[in-house]
């Protein structure tokens, strides 16, 4: 029996059969894995397609900030009509940084750039982050100066510092001003930013008008006759001082209290406009002080003087000297009653000095009847400018005088015997 050639074929259609069945027993009795494959490269000769990558969602861009010294500009200037703006283009200004920028007009000697030159009204403002954190946006400033009617000079320039005055060999803005070819003027694109002009001379005309009222305060009238503002420095004592700008043809009142005006001194752009201080008007009246009683007693015990003195009465010190022992100073206070006392003694006698006067010792003399019928006592007479009349009744009781005060400055009186 002839048999044909076996083809390698059939072994390997039968060992693929095989292994197929195996692979496929091994899937079902493993469920877990047959859910959930783990890669791995197919049996089949299909090559499959790439897995797509996932599209990145573009993030927008943290906004960027500027140092002040890299910070650029464009700007507006018109100088006759006082007015100016300027705005930050790359910008904003990071944290902590900072720009400033003032407008300013001047009074000027010319139409022409000349000094000196006195500060007539100024503008401040500046770029600055946002607060809380924040990061702030482009901005833009704008600025108004009053430009007075005579010759005056207007600057725009970088920076708070004002020049007040200018003057000859003095600072000058230089660069800082804005739109300048070098320096930090030429961080802003725009026209120059200064300006000379007007027509006529600017004249001020301070003078000051003084009154005086009979509490001891003074009201100064600052008068401007001028046709451009004037400014008043005005000082007082106990380190007074203001400073009040009055307008061109206006004026303003300045009150210093009685302690202040003593001495005044008021001066108007540099130079002296007026000294001097408070005086007494003719028409003021004397207050009227009230006049102290005095009265004394003898006892078989003491001497003993008192003095009241009213509410409206001022200040009074007597030195009450006796002629034996230790002298007696007293201050009897408005509004307060003492007495003064000495041992009883023969002989002894009282001299009183000060703001009260005894003319004579005041002598102890006993009781009539004696010790044991409890002494005698008397009013005191006063005695002064005021009160002759009184004095000369009352010679007879050998009483201590009662005082008379004249008003607003203290006086003697005396005691009289």
């Amino acid at each position: 029996m002839i048999r044909p050639p076996l083809s390698p074929r059939r072994p390997l259609t039968v060992a693929a059969a095989a292994l197929a069945g195996l692979v496929t027993a091994f899937a079902v009795s493993s469920p877990a894995i047959a859910t959930n494959p783990s890669p791995s490269a197919s049996a089949s000769a299909t090559t499959s397609a790439p897995t797509p990558q996932p599209t990145r969602s573009s993030t927008p861009q943290e906004p960027t900030c500027v140092s002040a010294a890299d910070a650029r500009y464009t700007h507006t200037f018109d100088g006759p009509k006082g007015e100016a703006s300027i705005t930050l283009t790359n910008g904003p200004l990071c944290e902590g940084e900072k720009q400033d920028f003032a407008l300013v007009s001047y009074v000027a000697p010319s139409a022409k750039f000349a000094v000196p030159q006195y500060l007539f009204d100024k503008s401040v403002k500046a770029f600055a982050p946002v607060p809380d954190g924040g990061i702030g946006t482009v901005a833009k400033l704008e600025f108004k100066v009053a430009v007075p009617t005579c010759f005056t000079q207007v600057d725009f320039v970088f920076g708070s510092e004002v020049i007040d005055p200018l003057v000859e060999g003095g600072k000058r803005y230089d660069n800082r001003k804005v739109g300048s070819p070098s320096g930090i003027g030429a961080r802003s694109e725009g026209p120059a930013a200064w300006y000379n002009g007007g027509k006529g001379t600017c004249v001020a005309e301070p003078a000051v008008e003084v009154t005086y009222d009979c509490a001891g305060t003074a009201r100064l009238t600052l008068v401007n006759r001028g046709n451009v503002a004037a400014v008043f420095a005005v000082t007082g004592s106990g380190e007074f001082a203001e400073k009040v700008t009055v307008a061109a043809g206006k004026f303003e009142t300045v009150e210093l209290t009685a302690a202040q005006a003593k001495e005044i001194a008021v001066a108007a752009d540099g130079m002296d406009a007026w000294k001097g201080g408070w005086k007494q008007p003719e028409d003021c009246q004397q207050p009227e002080v009230g006049e102290p009683e005095t009265s004394y007693d003898a006892t078989c015990d003491e001497l003993s003087l008192t003095v009241a003195n009213p509410k409206d009465g001022i200040s009074l010190t007597s030195t009450f000297t006796p002629s034996t022992g230790e002298p007696k100073t007293v201050t009897f206070a408005p509004g307060s009653t003492k007495t003064v006392t000495f041992p009883a003694a023969e002989g002894l006698s009282v001299v009183v000095t000060g703001d009260l006067e005894s003319e004579k010792p005041i002598a102890w003399t006993a009781p009539e009847g004696g010790c044991d019928d409890g002494g005698q006592g008397g009013g005191l007479p006063v005695t002064g400018a005021a009160a002759g009349g009184i004095a000369a009744g009352a010679a007879a009781l050998l009483a201590v005088g009662a005082v008379l005060f004249v008003v607003a400055r203290r006086r003697r009186v005396r005691f009289t015997a």
